[in-house]
């Protein structure tokens, strides 16, 4: 819907709505006003008629009295009837030609003592409001009645509201003439507006809008303009840029292919351990457990006839089966070590050094300096994830007779150095994809270390050993998010 129309449209219904809520305030009000009047009017005229009438009605000149009533109901045209009833003997004199109806004996008599009552009626459709008041003063039985048509009365009213009607008809097609030629000033210029919009969003920044005027929609066009103008230097410098986003895409190009090759060897450093664990749960594990599966079948078989013989094959079922959750204990903690979380990093390393290397004779030292609390968990991860990959190199690989751990905290650098006396390698041939294992190892350990920000270094001889240096700086931030001390200060590895 165009602008115009809606302001048409919203003023038409300004008006239409006043015009009802003024048609029906002046009813209200006016009829309110003209009930009130018609009741008091009513009260005065029947308090006249009857002390004009009093005497004569007394004095028995019914036919006089007569007369009077029908000169009063023909000199005001808004009375319907009058009549004076006597109750104590039932006779009425009124006006009516058609015979006194006995409906109007049922309305109710006055109250003793009271000077008018006044009530509402429909006399034969016509709402009357009908006043009654004693003849004489302190007679309660002889009433004289005045009837008022309220819908005469109120006739005006309903011609007045008829009028309002025409003038809000009027006021409705001056103000939607008013509201045309308004929507024209306000939507012309807007006009303007869209259409040189249209322009910029077809990317012609050329045209500028052109008017004079000094009000809000001549200020709007000149902010447009300007938007227009900086626009078309914010272009100029986007090409600018995207000059130079050209050769940093360059650049993210090869620096994504090596990003896409290291991924690749993470997913097969993943692979390769996913083998590890199946192959170990399937030689060791699986075969085991079908052990005892038999085991348990063939003591199942000698318990009938030999107990004591079924008792010491059960036996060793329990023994093989206590090894097998020994393989899947080992398994687990190599997995994640509850020890890490529970005492921190210097016991879980010397836990899982003691572990690898005392049962393949291999001696283990180990040297902690300045760390007596716990580090942030990311760190104790990434750093027990290094050691224990280094730890596990020295035995599969190095064939080492000696490992030592060095760690030291000082200041806000910490630093992890792992030595073998093992027959070490050629630096160079360090990725050589002649070892797999040992290049993903390593590959995995620099990964860890540059996610927090951190070096590592591995320097290797041929025959002396290798030595593994990590080092990471501890941050303010980190600082603040250090564990609980150890229990025991002066001996941080738990033991």
């Amino acid at each position: 819907m165009r602008l115009s129309h809606k302001i048409i449209f919203v003023t038409s219904g300004i008006m239409v709505v006043m015009g009802l809520v003024t048609i029906i305030a002046i009813n209200g009000v006016v009829k309110g006003t003209v009930r009130s009047s018609i009741e008091q009017n009513g009260v005065v005229l029947a308090e006249t008629t009857s002390s004009n009438v009093a005497d004569q009605y007394l004095d028995g000149k019914l036919l006089t009295v007569k007369s009077v009533l029908q000169n009063l109901l023909d000199s005001n045209h808004y009375l319907v009837y009058a009549y004076i009833l006597n109750r104590d003997n039932g006779t009425v004199v009124d006006t009516f030609p058609q015979g006194f109806p006995i409906g109007l004996v049922q309305v109710d008599p006055l109250p003793n003592g009271s000077t008018s009552v006044a009530q509402m009626l429909n006399v034969d459709g016509d709402l009357v409001r009908d006043t009654a008041v004693p003849l004489v003063s302190g007679l309660d039985s002889i009433e004289l009645h005045i009837g008022l048509s309220e819908s005469a009365l109120l006739l005006p009213i309903s011609r007045i509201s008829w009028v309002i009607a025409v003038l809000t008809l009027i006021g409705m097609i001056i103000g939607s003439l008013a509201a045309l030629v308004l929507s024209r000033l306000i939507t012309r210029p807007l006009e303007k507006l869209t259409r040189q919009a249209e322009q910029i969003g077809e990317g012609n920044l050329e045209g500028e809008i052109q008017l004079n005027s000094r009000d809000e929609v001549g200020n709007l066009a000149r902010t447009f303009n300007r938007m227009t103008a900086h626009l078309k230097e914010n272009i100029q410098a986007l090409e600018w840029r995207n000059q130079d986003l050209s050769l940093l895409s360059q650049k993210l190009g090869e620096r994504e292919e090596l990003l896409g090759k290291l991924w690749q060897q993470v997913i097969s450093a993943q692979e390769e351990e996913r083998k590890r664990i199946a192959r170990e749960l399937h030689d060791e594990t699986t075969q085991s457990l079908a052990a005892i599966i038999i085991g348990l079948k063939t003591a199942e078989e000698i318990m009938p006839s030999d107990q004591s013989k079924g008792l010491h094959f059960l036996e060793q079922l329990r023994s093989m089966a206590g090894d097998v959750v020994k393989e899947l204990h080992n398994i687990t903690y190599d997995l994640r070590p509850t020890v890490l979380d529970d005492l921190g990093l210097v016991p879980a390393l010397r836990w899982y050094a003691e572990n690898r290397l005392g049962p393949r004779g291999v001696e283990f030292e180990l040297e902690v300096t300045g760390i007596n609390r716990r580090l942030p968990a990311e760190m104790e991860t990434t750093l027990f994830r290094i050691g224990q990959e280094a730890i596990s190199n020295t035995f599969k690989h190095a064939q080492a007779r000696k490992v030592v751990l060095v760690i030291s905290l000082i200041a806000n650098s910490i630093m992890m150095q792992i030595k073998d006396d093992g027959q070490g390698f050629v630096n160079k041939e360090m990725w050589s994809k002649t070892n797999e294992r040992a290049r993903l190892g390593l590959l995995g350990m620099r990964e860890r270390v540059g996610l927090l920000g951190g070096i590592i270094e591995v320097n290797s001889q041929v025959g002396v050993g290798t030595i593994v240096t990590v080092k990471l700086e501890l941050s303010q931030i980190e600082s603040s998010k250090e564990g609980p001390r150890y229990e025991n200060d002066s001996d941080p590895l738990g033991g």
